[in-house]
């Protein structure tokens, strides 16, 4: 059994300096590197004081320089908000910088507020984020991407660095509709699954992922 952390970056009581949570979870996961941990995910949101982690990439990096074995995996890069070749460049830019010890997980978020102010409709929300996974796998397998999508276009461009872990870092993908399961396991995608719901719905879930 490998065992990893959720981690977020909760900040409730606005009277402690943010700061502060910063370092307290800096050091949980400078213990768990030490103590035996396989990982720590770390969890992106944006515009409240649910997860104060607006770019889990540029935190990733700050973990990896922290560490020496534990891997890192993000929990999610919230892939519709983002340009996906900048996805591509900068996760495998983590992954060479901290030899090769990424896991990439990639959803396409849930909340209102995020999609409003990102001015993504949650309704193109689906087909943006799959989009994006299939434009940065393509970035990493080939010498250069050529890709013609709904959203993005691309002829002979070279993503570069390529990551250190071949063919690419380990991908999860987030997933807790019937739909996202399909495609994920169609796909061949492992998966993250939802930390909100209850052990059965859980387990429920799972077993249709791998029965699909």
């Amino acid at each position: 059994m490998k065992v990893g952390v959720l981690q977020f970056f909760g900040w409730r009581d606005r009277s402690v300096p943010l700061e502060d949570i910063y370092a307290r979870a800096l050091e949980r996961i400078e213990i768990m590197d030490k103590t035996g941990y396989d990982a720590v995910w770390l969890a992106e949101h944006h515009f409240s004081s649910y997860s104060v982690c607006p770019s889990v990439h540029l935190m990733a990096m700050q973990v990896a320089a922290r560490t020496e074995r534990l891997r890192i995996g993000t929990a999610v890069t919230l892939a519709a908000f983002y340009h996906p070749l900048r996805i591509a460049e900068e996760i495998a830019l983590v992954d060479v910088l901290s030899g090769g010890r990424i896991n990439w997980g990639a959803g396409r978020g849930f909340d209102p507020v995020e999609f409003a102010n990102f001015g993504i409709t949650s309704e193109e929300s689906a087909d943006r984020f799959r989009e994006a996974v299939d434009i940065v796998l393509g970035a990493w397998n080939n010498e250069r991407l050529t890709y013609e999508g709904k959203f993005n276009s691309y002829k002979e461009v070279e993503v570069l660095p390529k990551p250190a872990q071949k063919p690419h870092p380990p991908v999860w993908m987030a997933a807790s509709s019937e739909g996202a399961l399909d495609w994920a396991a169609d796909e061949g995608h492992a998966i993250l699954m939802d930390p909100h719901s209850a052990h059965d719905e859980i387990a429920r879930k799972q077993r249709y992922y791998e029965e699909r």
